[in-house]
């Protein structure tokens, strides 16, 4: 058994690249923005991908941003592209304006959510905003996969909502199952010398 080939060979899930699905960055993947982040991905086609990192946060308030927005808490950063554009994922589908990402997740805003969440009016009431998102054009996101830089997940509700930032990219890959949990071992940035 060659143990270097092995442990950095990067086994495909078998999960199809649609809306929906997680994209879980390799450990083998020093890129300064997507290194040990995990990616929902809200739409896919021939035109390109889109999605949000689910595991950056940022030190910004939302009422920084949108001062009569009374929400408490931060942004996080859904990627590279656009950051002076927000969106919101929650888990209500009681708007006029929302698109359904997967059943229980939404995408969009209004002010009835905004007064939900100023209010505290649901307490099951879900929602992350978000600075940015991350794009693929057309047959970019293939190409990556095929260099293994990142592996295809299903979607898992408890990653957008229930844990930790800091502890999202351990649990996708704890998700993903035994052939993956060595890439727990691996230092945040690889060097080579």
């Amino acid at each position: 058994m060659d143990f270097e080939r092995d442990f950095m060979k990067v086994k495909p899930t078998g999960v199809s690249l649609e809306s929906g699905v997680m994209l879980v960055s390799t450990p083998f993947f020093n890129d300064t923005f997507f290194n040990h982040s995990v990616v929902l991905l809200l739409e896919t086609g021939q035109e390109g991908s889109v999605g949000l990192i689910l595991n950056k946060r940022t030190q910004v308030n939302v009422t920084d941003v949108k001062p009569s927005w009374k929400v408490p808490d931060q942004f996080d950063v859904g990627g590279p592209v656009m950051l002076d554009t927000i969106i919101t994922l929650h888990n209500f589908e009681d708007l006029e304006r929302f698109r359904m990402v997967m059943p229980g997740l939404f995408s969009g805003i209004d002010s009835v959510l905004l007064s939900l969440i100023e209010h505290q009016a649901i307490s099951t009431l879900k929602y992350r905003f978000f600075l940015g998102y991350s794009g693929w054009s057309a047959g970019q996101l293939e190409e990556e996969l095929e260099r293994s830089m990142w592996v295809v997940s299903p979607y898992t509700p408890s990653l957008v909502f229930d844990t930790p930032v800091e502890k999202i990219w351990h649990s996708a890959v704890k998700n993903l199952g035994e052939d993956y949990l060595h890439w727990l071992d691996i230092q945040d940035v690889i060097t080579f010398n």
